[in-house]
């Protein structure tokens, strides 16, 4: 059995001595009375990873010489609409968290075409049944982890039935409103324990800002933001951005004060965070990255207090290093790394120096 080092993931080190912990690796320690909890404003800040399976993020947890202490699984209602007790099982075992994406949803049919699950429906009932089977199930495990679910996440994007859109008859954002207000109310008198957190996107494509879906303080019981430092993929042309670019920290109208706003003193993280892989030969001579900001990082990389070399800008070991920095230094409770293949390559094990941030200890 792996030890369980008290830092955030052993992970990103000396950065964050004193963020949180991860338990024990496969073979993982029974949960003890300092389990993860979000909602426990004593501990430090909680880091955890998604990955594929449960079998690939045990195989990480001995690669990296450390405990996954927030787990992170996604379901849907038609393709997984169980409660997922497999992973709860896990993270009881840990004394971590268990972060589930609740998607009402079909997982295999165009995003665009399902207009049975519009929220006017769920809003009215017509999915009270299966909410009430799932949440009844999540009630029995509230004593075995924290469960923390993300019902409908990134509604400020505009590719769910559950976004927003400019089209007659398309989704409004007080419709939203209604059955986010809806599914707290059921869960309220099933599984109160139950953490539903209200998740936007940072910079989301729908016609409204998040704030116009925000259901009130009263119906939230913690908040997060989902967000992604894309680089040179094939899938935008923003470009490789820093941590302050991708969640505007440092700037009174970025997505970190906005949500911050909103949260009060309910506790708020990051859900969904990553950077693509970096290529050295993106910020040499007539690379896409280079020119004139490529210049000025190699030469001038001070940022203090944060990044002060120019790996710690344009390498996803250092970027990851300083978006944890700054989500400690602004009180985030928590941080879940999209550590899997999607859109591009997001795990930092893509190459040695990732994989030896995540395998380091303090």
């Amino acid at each position: 059995m792996v030890p369980r080092p008290r830092l955030a993931l052993a992970l990103l080190a000396s950065a964050l001595i004193g963020a949180g912990v991860l338990a024990g690796a496969a073979a993982a320690p029974a949960a003890t009375p300092d389990a993860a909890s979000i909602r426990d404003a004593d501990t430090a800040m909680i880091v955890g990873w998604a990955s594929h399976d449960l079998t690939t993020m045990a195989a990480e947890e001995t690669a990296f010489g450390t405990t996954n202490d927030m787990l992170s699984t996604y379901v849907d209602f038609v393709q997984s609409p169980d409660f997922p007790h497999d992973y709860a099982d896990a993270a009881e075992a840990r004394g971590a968290a268990l972060m589930i994406a609740w998607e009402p949803w079909d997982w295999n049919r165009p995003a665009d075409d399902q207009p049975e699950f519009a929220p006017r429906l769920i809003a009215a009932g017509d999915y009270d049944a299966h909410l009430t089977e799932w949440l009844t199930d999540a009630a029995q495990r509230t004593d075995d982890a924290e469960i923390i679910v993300r019902f409908a996440p990134e509604m400020d994007d505009s590719t769910r039935p559950w976004s927003s859109g400019t089209a007659p008859g398309a989704n409004t954002p007080a419709e939203y409103i209604a059955m986010w207000r809806h599914v707290y109310d059921l869960k309220q008198a099933i599984a109160p324990e139950v953490v539903l957190l209200w998740n936007p996107l940072n910079f989301g494509a729908g016609p409204y800002p998040f704030e116009s879906y925000f259901p009130g303080s009263a119906y939230v019981d913690a908040l997060a933001l989902d967000g992604f430092n894309w680089g040179y993929t094939a899938m935008t042309q923003a470009g490789w951005q820093s941590p302050d670019d991708v969640f505007g920290f440092s700037s009174p109208t970025g997505p970190v004060p906005r949500l911050k706003a909103l949260a009060g003193s309910k506790p708020w993280g990051f859900a969904e965070v990553a950077s693509a892989p970096d290529s050295p030969s993106d910020f040499q001579p007539g690379g896409p990255g280079y020119g004139a900001w490529g210049s000025w990082v190699y030469q001038w990389p001070e940022n203090a207090p944060y990044e002060t070399t120019a790996d710690d800008w344009i390498t996803q070991e250092g970027w990851s290093r300083m978006l944890l920095e700054r989500a400690r230094d602004s009180g985030a409770s928590f941080v879940d790394f999209f550590h899997t293949v999607k859109e591009t390559d997001w795990r930092l094990t893509d190459t040695a120096i990732g994989q030896g941030v995540l395998a380091s200890g303090s």
